[in-house]
C-alpha cells in the first residue's frame, strides 16, 4: 500500500467534516511557500514516512496515536 492509499484508508472512515478538513490541509500544503520549510520539518516528514504502517508492523491504536500527536502539533 502506498502513501496515497494509506491516507485514503484513514480518510474514508472519517466523518465528512473531518475528511473536508484533511482536504483543506492538503490544499494548504500545495499552496504553501517552500521558503518557510526548514531542515527539521523535512526530517520529521522522513521519520513519519519511515514509520508508516507496512506489513502490519504497527497496530491501529499506535497509528491513531501517531496521527493524533501530529494533529495536536498542527493546532
Amino acid at each position: 500500500m502506498n502513501i496515497a492509499e494509506t491516507i485514503y484508508q484513514h480518510v474514508k472512515i472519517m466523518p465528512a467534516a473531518k475528511a473536508l478538513e484533511v482536504l483543506q490541509f492538503i490544499a494548504f500544503i500545495e499552496t504553501k511557500n517552500n521558503a518557510f520549510e526548514n531542515e527539521k520539518s523535512a526530517n520529521d516528514l522522513l521519520e513519519f514516512i519511515q514509520n508508516l504502517p507496512v506489513h502490519n508492523k504497527r497496530r491501529d491504536m499506535e497509528i491513531n496515536q501517531a496521527f493524533q500527536a501530529l494533529r495536536d502539533e498542527w493546532q
